[in-house]
């Protein structure tokens, strides 16, 4: 291990049971009720590609822009005002850190997103970089993700772990060549058991990666 993504909604944030909720609610004024798979297949996706998604697939009516406008607004206030992390993430984030090891954050989220929670909590001081869907050019269910990260911190993939709670995003990921470690989230809970099938470790608590 030479380095380590961290995915931030559901893994190093405890925000996925928002995610899922604003997804849901947001549809449901345009009397949308979300398909599961759909739900599921959005969360490896950033949140222009989810509402491109979302508009084409259910074909509505308004604008991109007038469907980002709206969203995003409550994605902010909740980053900013309510969102918490996971327990022991500044501390596994240290532990890494102070053995050397290069530590990035992957994420669908868009940056502006992201930004706020890293620079709120802190989780700048522990990280090198900041990679997100749209920055990359690519879906976290593509590998193009995965290897442009690698290329970009200089390591091979098989020296690259990822920590991520997307059993599509892990699988997506060790097709690319990276070790991964599943992690548990309860908002994505009836998913944990093909997470922990499909992954050579998998934990429910950040500390447990002092183990690994």
């Amino acid at each position: 291990m030479k380095a380590i993504i961290f995915d931030l909604d559901g893994t190093l944030v405890d925000s996925m049971g928002y995610w899922r909720r604003v997804s849901r609610d947001f549809m449901k004024t345009k009397g949308i009720d979300i398909e599961d798979e759909v739900q599921h297949k959005m969360t490896t996706m950033s949140l222009v590609t989810s509402l491109k998604y979302l508009k084409e697939y259910y074909k509505l009516e308004e604008s991109f822009d007038e469907l980002y406008e709206g969203f995003s607004k409550t994605v902010i206030d909740f980053y900013s005002n309510k969102v918490e992390l996971k327990d022991n993430a500044l501390e596994i984030l240290k532990y890494f850190k102070d053995r050397d090891k290069k530590i990035v954050i992957g994420t669908s989220t868009a940056k502006h997103f992201a930004e706020i929670v890293i620079k709120k909590y802190g989780i700048d001081k522990y990280i090198e970089g900041l990679y997100t869907a749209d920055s990359v050019g690519h879906i976290k269910g593509e590998e193009k993700f995965f290897t442009t990260i690698a290329d970009s911190i200089g390591e091979k993939t098989e020296d690259i772990y990822l920590i991520d709670d997307s059993y599509l995003a892990l699988r997506t990921a060790r097709s690319a060549g990276l070790e991964t470690v599943g992690m548990y989230d309860e908002n994505s809970k009836d998913k944990w058991q093909i997470v922990a099938d499909e992954n050579k470790y998998s934990i429910r608590n950040l500390i447990e990666l002092k183990n690994i």
